[in-house]
């Protein structure tokens, strides 16, 4: 799979490309595709592994 780094590239790299009409829709596809992976991956770093995920949760203050 592509790391985070590799994604914004490719990213980047499809926003300054030359596109013609009958691209565009499958070019604009593609960007939102990548934005929407880089964002998912952003909120996994966020949130930290998976076994420190379930403590996260668990720490929600009690009402006494």
């Amino acid at each position: 799979m592509f790391t985070i780094e590799e994604l914004q590239v490719l990213l980047g790299a499809l926003k300054i490309l030359d596109i013609k009409g009958g691209d565009a829709k499958f070019i604009a596809s593609l960007q939102t595709k990548l934005e929407q992976k880089i964002i998912r991956i952003q909120e996994e770093i966020k949130a930290g592994p998976p076994e420190l995920q379930d403590k996260k949760e668990d720490k929600k203050p009690v009402k006494k």
